[in-house]
């Protein structure tokens, strides 16, 4: 069944008159029989009977007519919206991202992005990686950033920028007063540390593990805002990513190590068989700029 097919059928129908509806159509009557009559037998039952000069309906061509009806006018929407002098325009953009970058991050972009484009309907997601990942190969997720790696060939991975991972203590505690610590100076500390749930946490552990060092955890959190507040009330240190430090709060004090710097790796991730939009190319943009003014 194609379009063209019930285009006709409709046309016939409304005009009770092959010549007429051939005319209405811009078509020849014996090309616009032949295609009725390949409907007919595609659908396996006549539609319409010929009765003299006149065309009646047979009951499968009343039950077909409101149908094509709809059919068409769904189709003339669809083709009359794309035809609009100013194009087609996406008005909606889903956004995922970690929650260990979501609130650092986000608000500045988010704003960027709506000075750019106002009328683009944003919505964010924050949710875990393989959550995220999981919604970019449905196409439920436009963009999500994330951190590295991630080796799914399904995805298209830009890395954005690279952040260090800072430790984290109450500003009365001794190591403050250096400009640096080692893992061996935090070997007896008692840590607080995101929960491996996070891939941030599994990291941090990952890195512990590659300096040999066995961080003696009192307590996890799925929030590292949690985090900080344990530290707040001096119930341990913590490894903690640079965007979450915030320069107008003396309230933590947050010292690289020495010699074994962790970081990790933030890239923005999309589905590489999906067209990409503009507002999607509006954002990448705007984290581009970001990373540039790092």
């Amino acid at each position: 069944m194609e379009i063209h097919q019930l285009r006709y059928f409709v046309a016939v129908a409304e005009l009770e008159n092959f010549t007429r509806a051939a005319e209405q159509c811009h078509v020849t009557q014996p090309s616009l029989s032949q295609q009725i009559a390949k409907l007919e037998r595609e659908l396996g039952t006549r539609l319409l009977d010929r009765l003299g000069r006149s065309v009646v309906l047979t009951d499968s061509g009343k039950e077909l007519l409101p149908r094509a009806r709809r059919i068409l006018k769904e189709v003339d929407s669809a083709e009359g919206w794309f035809k609009q002098p100013e194009g087609p325009e996406v008005v909606s953009l889903r956004l995922g991202a970690l929650p260990t970058i979501a609130p650092f991050l986000l608000p500045q972009i988010i704003c960027h992005f709506r000075e750019d484009q106002p009328q683009v309907s944003l919505t964010i997601v924050e949710d875990y990686t393989d959550h995220l990942l999981e919604r970019l190969l449905k196409g439920t997720l436009d963009v999500a950033i994330m951190a590295l790696p991630i080796e799914d060939q399904r995805l298209e991975v830009e890395p954005l920028f690279r952040e260090s991972l800072l430790v984290a203590m109450p500003p009365s505690h001794p190591l403050a007063e250096k400009p640096s610590v080692s893992f061996n100076q935090v070997r007896q500390e008692a840590f607080v540390l995101l929960h491996e749930v996070h891939c941030l946490g599994e990291q941090i552990l990952g890195f512990c593990r590659q300096q040999e060092f066995q961080p003696h955890v009192v307590c996890e959190s799925a929030q590292i805002s949690t985090i900080q507040e344990m530290i707040r009330l001096g119930l341990g240190i913590s490894l903690l990513p640079e965007m979450a430090v915030d320069p107008d709060d003396d309230s933590i004090a947050y010292r690289p190590l020495r010699k074994f710097q962790p970081y990790r790796t933030i890239c923005a991730a999309w589905n590489r068989h999906r067209t990409v939009t503009a507002p999607q190319s509006g954002l990448l943009e705007i984290l581009r700029r970001e990373d540039a003014g790092k």
